[in-house]
C-alpha cells in the first residue's frame, strides 16, 4: 500500500546504488516529463530516486538505465516529505518484477546498520 512515510521494516535489504536513469511519466499537475536523475537505493522490489518533480502515490513511471537501456515500469509507494532528509526523493516498487539492475543482492537475512 502506498504511504507518504519512509517504511520503518524493509520486506528485503537496500543497496546502495548510483545508476544514471531516464524518469518519465506525468507529474502530479498531468505533465509529461521526462528526466535524467539517478537512483539512490535499490532493492529486489523496487528502487528510491531523486526527483525534482511533484509525483502522486500510485501512479505508474517509467525508468530507462543510460548505461544499458533498460526500461521498466515502477509504481510511486511514498513519497519524501519537504524539510526532511528524504525531500526530493520518492520510492518505486516495480509493476512486474525482472532481473534489471545486473547485480546481486544480499540474501533476505541481511542486516544493515
Amino acid at each position: 500500500m502506498p504511504t507518504n512515510e519512509t517504511p520503518k521494516r524493509r520486506r528485503t535489504g537496500r543497496v546502495p546504488h548510483q545508476a544514471r536513469i531516464v524518469l518519465s511519466g506525468a507529474d502530479a499537475d498531468a505533465f509529461n516529463f521526462a528526466e535524467e536523475t539517478e537512483t539512490v537505493t535499490i532493492s529486489k522490489h523496487g528502487l528510491s530516486v531523486r526527483t525534482s518533480y511533484h509525483l502522486n502515490l500510485g501512479q505508474e513511471l517509467s525508468v530507462r538505465t543510460k548505461d544499458k537501456n533498460r526500461v521498466a515500469q515502477f509504481q510511486v509507494v511514498w513519497v519524501g516529505q519537504p524539510n526532511t532528509p528524504n525531500e526530493g526523493r520518492v520510492g518505486l516498487e516495480w509493476v512486474e518484477p525482472h532481473r534489471f539492475w545486473g547485480i546481486e543482492f544480499p540474501p533476505e537475512d541481511w542486516e544493515s546498520d
